[in-house]
């Protein structure tokens, strides 16, 4: 396989090898085992900003499962349980307009905000807090989530 390497300035063989790398992620120091493309001429890394991504990607899911912290795919299947946008949600949780996009992008979340979402999970968690904060949506937006909440409080009982 080919790349260009800045170093030698020209397209050059390279091999991927796999080497320990840390990352600092909120003063906490993860290792992980990532791929990275070696020059075979130079020896040099070369940066490839899709693997550069799914380190970081890795690095962070690392920092997630070690502090409990919900994946970007939980927090969206949460947001998308209550059928939900990211704007509607952020609203109803009286938190910034990209913050659950940023989270379901990737960012890592405050431990607040993931004890948060943990609990509105529970359908009945999520009534009790709506009936709080209905106040943050337009109340036909309010009737049809209570309608959807109430759904899945149905659909979770025992028969």
């Amino acid at each position: 396989m080919k790349k260009y390497c800045d170093n030698c300035r020209k397209e050059v063989e390279i091999k991927k090898v796999i080497r320990e790398e840390k990352y600092s992620i909120r003063g906490e120091v993860i290792d992980i085992q990532a791929y990275v493309l070696i020059c075979l001429n130079c020896n040099q890394e070369i940066f490839s900003e899709k693997i550069d991504s799914e380190i970081t990607e890795q690095a962070f899911a690392e920092y997630r499962k070690r502090h409990g912290l919900l994946s970007p795919a939980e927090i969206r299947q949460i947001r998308e349980m209550y059928d939900l946008s990211q704007r509607s949600f952020c609203k109803l949780l009286n938190w910034g307009d990209k913050t659950i996009y940023r989270y379901e992008s990737g960012a890592i979340q405050d431990e607040i905000h993931n004890d948060l979402l943990l609990i509105l999970r529970d359908p009945l968690q999520m009534k009790k807090y709506l009936e709080k904060n209905a106040n943050l949506l337009p109340a036909r937006q309010v009737s049809q989530l209570i309608d959807t909440i109430n759904a899945l409080i149905r659909k979770d009982k025992p028969k």
